[in-house]
């Protein structure tokens, strides 16, 4: 074998590994399936580590929020996704669409309290404006794997919920 070809062969080798690599960590991040969760509260994002928009999940049928929920490192999603009907604790049954805390229960990189979606500096402005509004309901869409992974993939927003009993607000 000559030289040349040995050289080739010992730079490409180590190319074709990462690329495999890449493609494989690629797939595995696109699979999964796709909720749509409450946003029940933000933080404002800081400037010095990048742009960011940090938000409370607001899981419906967890009464008492996830403050009393520090301890659980699972929750199992029931609905039709992407819509969620409610999220509750598996108390040891069997659970069909688990969620995982990857980084514990209020890590906003893998927690199911918190979450953080990074965004340009304008869609994190527009979206801290959209996250103050009292009429708006914040959505994030997420995206779990088999194994629970949660990643947090964009906010939206729709009009929020009437409150039972609030009086009727008349401007469209």
């Amino acid at each position: 074998m000559n030289r040349r070809l040995a050289l080739v062969l010992t730079l490409a080798l180590p190319l074709a590994g990462l690329a495999a690599s890449w493609a494989t960590t690629h797939r595995t991040a696109q699979q999964g399936t796709e909720w749509l969760v409450p946003i029940g509260g933000y933080d404002p994002r800081d400037l010095l580590r990048g742009h960011y928009v940090i938000y409370t999940y607001d899981w419906p049928g967890l009464e008492g929020g996830s403050a009393d929920l520090t301890s659980e490192p699972m929750l199992c999603l029931e609905g039709q996704a992407p819509n969620l009907a409610r999220a509750h604790l598996p108390g040891g049954k069997p659970c069909e669409h688990p969620v995982r805390a990857s980084g514990g229960w209020n890590d906003p990189e893998g927690g199911l309290a918190s979450g953080r979606l990074y965004v340009s500096q304008e869609r994190a402005a527009t979206l801290q404006r959209q996250l103050a509004d009292p009429k708006l309901q914040g959505i994030v869409r997420i995206r779990v794997r088999k194994d629970g992974h949660l990643t947090p993939l964009d906010i939206t927003f729709r009009p929020r919920p009437a409150v039972p009993g609030a009086p009727v607000d008349p401007t469209p």
